[in-house]
């Protein structure tokens, strides 16, 4: 079976990806194609464990909202609910 190549839109609304395709290609010293494998197959397994390591219990609310903040994102909030950790997509 032929597999289909993929594109992704950098054009009109969509020119912002460019820079955030190549920030994460420079950070992880790698190509475009390699930043944007990394980042879709490390981004389930790296939010669930953040959320583990905030719900930890040795840490007190506040440094667990703290982490929060310094952890958030535009793209990505971090909210800590009492007892658990919840992270959400900021709509763009």
């Amino acid at each position: 079976m032929h597999e289909l190549g993929m594109r992704i839109r950098t054009d009109g609304d969509y020119a912002y990806r460019k820079e955030v395709i190549e920030a994460a290609a420079d950070r992880l010293e790698v190509n475009k194609t390699e930043a944007v494998v990394i980042a879709c197959d490390s981004v389930g397994p790296l939010l669930d464990n953040v959320e583990d390591a905030l719900e930890h219990p040795g840490l007190s609310l506040r440094l667990k909202k703290e982490l929060a903040d310094i952890i958030s994102t535009r793209r990505i909030a971090v909210c800590i609910n009492p007892g658990t950790a919840e992270i959400t997509q900021n709509k763009r």
